[in-house]
């Protein structure tokens, strides 16, 4: 595997939790093989090749609806756990959005931020449920975008050392499973630089890489996880999930705080 692509990676992840890479439990296999729960795909196949991915954005665009969630949990060497989720609702034929973002540290809540787009106005609540704040301002960001450059299927969509591992249900369709290739240690390289910035410094002793892919190409769901330990001996580790449903099924509602979003903006 090329080094800049699992620079690729790992930078995304780094960026995308405000530079809280470096920690988290061990992602664990998704164990079962229920219709929505990736994990438990066959092993007949084992073709390292990669998947044949679409372009996600005008597969979305034409779909017209699409919900994207994208979750981070990490502890990092001085043992502080951290957790980031992102949340998509886009009813893109209605012009509808929701966007939410959580964050937490060591199970205490950073705080919220919920963005509502509808008939030409987005609505903004940010703080705590005792204590929110509005803002509104007219347009609407277009979400598409930054909901699917949360998937990093798109850097290996050509690269052989995906491996194929056969065929399960997920979200009520139909994917393939593949899994990075035990032997790319390159990409273990890479894991090892976001922990502190620097190759080297902590030793990245598992490091798994999942993607599930439907029958139009599309990523459905991926799994990147590391665990580690730094030269001072502190165990780390980190795991994301991303996953895409309700593709063309999405409906977006009026949050519940909308009146008063609008009381307080008018």
């Amino acid at each position: 595997m090329q080094w800049n692509r699992g620079v690729t990676l790992v930078l995304v992840v780094m960026m995308l939790t405000a530079g809280c890479l470096g920690g988290g439990s061990p992602a664990s296999e998704v164990a079962g093989g229920s219709e929505n729960t990736p994990g438990g795909g066959s092993s007949d196949g084992e073709d390292a090749d990669g998947p044949d991915l679409t372009d996600p954005e005008a597969a979305l665009r034409d779909a017209g609806s699409f919900t994207v969630t994208w979750q981070y949990a990490g502890v990092d060497a001085t043992g502080m756990r951290t957790e980031v989720t992102h949340e998509y609702h886009a009813d893109l034929r209605g012009e509808r959005t929701l966007t939410v973002t959580s964050s937490s540290r060591d199970g205490q809540a950073e705080g919220t931020t919920e963005q509502f787009a509808a008939d030409g106005t987005t609505y903004v609540r940010t703080g705590t449920a005792e204590a929110p704040s509005y803002v509104s301002y007219p347009g609407s960001a277009d979400v598409v975008g930054t909901a699917i450059a949360l998937s990093q299927a798109r850097a290996y969509g050509a690269n052989e050392d995906l491996t194929t591992r056969g065929n399960e249900r997920f979200d009520g369709v139909s994917v393939t499973r593949y899994e990075l290739s035990e032997a790319d240690s390159q990409l273990i390289q890479a894991g090892s630089a976001a922990t502190s910035g620097a190759p080297g410094s902590a030793e990245i002793t598992d490091f798994h890489y999942v993607v599930l892919v439907d029958e139009d190409g599309l990523s459905r769901y991926e799994s990147w996880s590391f665990t580690g330990r730094t030269a001072e001996g502190q165990d780390i580790s980190g795991e994301w999930e991303y996953t895409l449903t309700n593709v063309g099924a999405t409906s977006v509602d009026d949050p519940d705080w909308l009146a008063d979003a609008r009381a307080a903006t008018a």
